[in-house]
């Protein structure tokens, strides 16, 4: 099978990971010149724990595995609330769980399918279209693509939905957040939080501060915003953020003015992608495309890799009839992402509490959570693979 993945994400990289160690013929297209490595420190656990194990890369997502000693919550002054110990924190899971940057993740998976698949970086597509027998791709750079499938891995604002899916209404859920992230390169900046994971709470916002390799330090800011503001230039970006975290003590101001050296800069909206159907004739979609669950429920990558696992795994199955492998596929995925599209909407507030009373019960929770009778009941959903 020829197959056209757009995205050259985490779930389009697993995908033709998958699919090329079955023989089929893989090529990803990827707008960006190369694969991207700004983001963010990511929990990997669940079912993209499971797909890893599955495809034989546990040694790999440990060598990337960045473990801290502990989580340190801070008070408005910047002077220490309370501590998770970060292994109590993996026992949660069963010790089925990594912390990696998002980036080192792609970059793994890259390595493992550069050589299989083929690769056409700087490019997008502009149309699709479909007869009896093929799919064909126009792409930006003038050339076009003949396949058997197109997939669109191309994240929450998806050129391949646009394309393939007009008389949709728009799926993109807004929750009423923006996020930013980026990796502070002085040294320096190790000396004032050690090896632990710091976090910073006022009602609507919240900062966070963590070493990574390299002796380097990465930051993740989250605030509530009315508004979705489109795509946002970092000039403007930087000033949202002084306007919002501006006031706040311990090093926040060293944290915002070393954003403006950053080179891998990260900023963007929490939304979620409500897609009704996830195909349409030889086009179906994977990852964040269709199934964005948002970050703030902490299982996009885990995700990614779920989906594009039991795609292959429905391709496999009916390899004889497309229609009958991405119905099976939407079947055994779909149930369980809009839950878990629910019961995130309903974690948003807890994580990311609007008033001081609901930041003083979250840490309550979120303290009381790793105490050993506690943590036996304590249930993170996930979604099913294919057996």
């Amino acid at each position: 099978m020829d197959v056209c993945i757009v995205g050259g994400g985490i779930a389009g990289l697993t995908l033709a990971y998958c699919l090329s160690e079955k023989g089929n013929h893989v090529t990803i297209v990827e707008k960006s010149p190369s694969i991207r490595t700004e983001g963010y420190m990511i929990d990997f656990f669940g079912a993209g724990y499971d797909v890893v194990e599955k495809l034989g890369m546990i040694d790999d997502l440990r060598r990337i595995h960045y473990p801290i000693e502990s989580l340190a919550f801070l008070k408005p002054n910047g002077s220490e609330k309370y501590r998770i110990s970060y292994q109590s924190l993996r026992e949660l899971l069963n010790q089925r769980h990594f912390n990696f940057m998002r980036g080192d993740l792609e970059t793994v998976l890259y390595e493992k399918v550069r050589e299989q698949a083929t690769f056409r970086f700087g490019a997008s597509p502009e149309q699709i279209e479909q007869d009896a027998e093929k799919a064909h791709v126009s792409l930006s750079d003038g050339t076009r693509l003949t396949c058997d499938l197109v997939v669109g891995a191309d994240g929450m604002r998806s050129k391949v939905r646009a394309l393939s899916c007009k008389e949709e209404q728009e799926p993109i859920r807004y929750m009423g957040y923006y996020t930013a992230a980026y990796i502070i390169e002085d040294p320096a900046f190790l000396e004032k939080i050690d090896k632990n994971f710091y976090t910073y709470s006022e009602p609507n916002r919240q900062v966070s501060v963590y070493p990574i390799r390299g002796n380097k330090v990465a930051t993740f800011f989250l605030y509530r915003y009315p508004k979705q503001q489109g795509h946002v230039e970092k000039e403007k970006a930087l000033e949202q953020l002084n306007e919002y975290f501006g006031h706040m003590n311990w090093i926040v101001q060293d944290l915002l003015e070393a954003g403006k050296e950053a080179k891998d800069f990260y900023f963007d909206e929490v939304s979620q992608v409500e897609l009704p159907k996830w195909r349409n004739e030889k086009v179906t979609f994977v990852g964040d495309s269709c199934q964005c669950i948002s970050l703030l429920a902490g299982q996009g990558a885990s995700l990614a890799m779920a989906g594009a696992y039991t795609l292959a795994k429905s391709l496999e199955e009916y390899p004889d009839n497309l229609e009958a492998a991405l119905a099976d596929y939407e079947r055994s995925l779909h149930p369980d992402i809009v839950k878990l599209q629910k019961s995130a909407r309903r974690f948003a507030s807890f994580f990311l509490p609007s008033s001081w009373w609901g930041i003083l019960v979250r840490d309550g929770l979120t303290r009381v959570s790793v105490w050993p009778g506690v943590r036996k009941v304590v249930n993170f959903s996930t979604v099913r693979l294919p057996k």
